[in-house]
């Protein structure tokens, strides 16, 4: 509880420091090789992110990521504003999360170590990209009148189906099953009771419906442990029925043993009478008129009525590239102006001298002695930690010597650093010598 509430005081004070960081300009930014690495760090860290979001995108772990959002941005916003009690509960909250996050995101986190185990962090292979939506997709209308046909002969040969259609929760993770075969064709009533024929080796298992098309076959589905259901439910329905609990997807199965037509929803399976039972409902749930549309998707914009609409691929790329670049940019602030900081930091180097052999060049010599000159330098903790008095030198350079006399010279520092610092102050910054006209003898 402790460690999560000093972690979000850090976001909020990021939040009030970062304009005063902001105002010391040049010194924020850096100067280009600062920008090169700073730029090459975010581009690396949004090709992660990116990575991440795509795999997760694919998957019902997708809806909780955006409820972990949700919750951490309003634990923010009630910090700021002082809002002791709402933020009090959204810290336990966020506690419980930061216990469980592990737990629920298992099958993502285990699926990502494997795609990247076999093909590195690069380009995600066709199999996981789960989404069809530049090509051809059956209109929502003939999705259902070819779900409903197939249905209705299946039932009368009491040939065993299971139809798994994804609405707004993603089921990437189910596709992506290393025994599903990926088929990616539209929906037509010949090839949903091809698939579920008993002479095909497609038959055993459930089918996926996405965005239009059937996306894969031989799925297996998690069977569900509701201890409430009847008896005589058989795998098949037990399946249909978890299928129905991963967020909305509608689960449609055909018994194999009475013929009867079953639909399942929100984890409740529905036994109908007959074909045009299940067109009804299909109807009512793929096509709700604008009442139902109120009442279930207030904060979600009006669709088309007549087809499935998903974003196409070149959008969705776009956006979750765009989530991953934000994402990058405001924790490379948030670790600039928290983590690395701009500090300071006081050294004490010995003065030393060049070039005094082009004193004797120019017939000229001087009289020095070692002295220790202090200065301070503001720049990035982490760079300004790894520094020691050995990286500076502060040295007179002879070569500024042009005749004989008194003469204040300026000290010269060289950081040896490429990276952007600033001096803030020297003490001394000048050493006034004595040069004389060189005498062979003397020496």
């Amino acid at each position: 509880m402790s460690n999560t509430t000093g972690q979000l005081d850090e976001i909020v004070n990021f939040f009030k420091n970062i304009f005063t960081s902001l105002q010391e300009g040049i010194l924020f930014i850096g100067e280009p090789l600062d920008v090169i690495l700073s730029v090459i760090d975010i581009l690396i860290t949004t090709l992660i992110f990116y990575y991440i979001l795509r795999i997760i995108r694919d998957s019902r772990a997708w809806q909780l990521l955006k409820g972990i959002v949700f919750i951490v941005v309003l634990t923010i916003i009630a910090k700021v504003f002082g809002l002791s009690l709402l933020s009090f509960l959204l810290l336990n909250t966020i506690s419980i999360f930061s216990v469980a996050i592990v737990i629920i995101f298992q099958p993502e986190l285990r699926r990502t170590l494997e795609t990247v185990g076999r093909s590195g962090l690069g380009f995600i292979s066709a199999k996981g990209g789960g989404y069809f939506g530049e090509k051809t997709a059956t209109t929502t209308s003939q999705l259902i009148e070819s779900i409903v046909q197939a249905c209705h002969d299946m039932a009368l040969t009491k040939t065993g189906a299971l139809i798994v259609i994804e609405r707004q929760t993603p089921l990437g993770d189910l596709q992506n099953q290393e025994n599903a075969v990926q088929i990616d064709s539209p929906v037509s009533t010949s090839l949903l009771k091809q698939i579920f024929y008993n002479g095909t080796p497609l038959h055993d298992g459930a089918i996926l419906i996405r965005n239009g098309r059937i996306a894969a076959a031989k799925i297996h589905i998690p069977l569900s442990d509701n201890y409430h259901l009847r008896k005589d439910y058989g795998t098949r329905h037990r399946a249909a029925i978890g299928a129905s609990e991963m967020g909305d997807a509608i689960s449609i199965v055909v018994s194999e043993e009475k013929g009867t037509i079953s639909l399942a929803i929100d984890g409740i399976l529905y036994v109908l009478d007959n074909s045009d039972a299940l067109r009804t409902q299909l109807h009512s749930l793929l096509l709700p008129d604008e009442e139902e549309k109120k009442h279930f998707k207030i904060f979600r914009k009006k669709e088309k009525k007549n087809i499935v609409v998903q974003p196409t691929k070149k959008s969705r790329k776009f956006l979750l590239m765009l989530a991953a670049l934000l994402t990058s940019v405001f924790l490379w602030l948030y670790v600039q102006i928290t983590v690395n900081p701009i500090t300071s930091k006081t050294f004490n180097v010995v003065l030393s001298y060049q070039n005094t052999e082009a004193l004797k060049e120019k017939g000229l010599e001087a009289t020095y002695s070692a002295e220790t000159v202090q200065l301070s330098l503001t720049g990035r903790k982490n760079l300004l930690d790894g520094m020691t008095n050995r990286d500076i030198e502060a040295y007179i350079d002879f070569n500024q010597v042009e005749e004989a006399g008194i003469q204040s010279l300026n000290i010269s520092i060289d950081k040896n650093t490429p990276l952007y610092t600033r001096t803030d102050y020297l003490t001394p910054d000048k050493v006034t010598i004595a040069v004389r006209p060189y005498n062979e003898n003397v020496n």
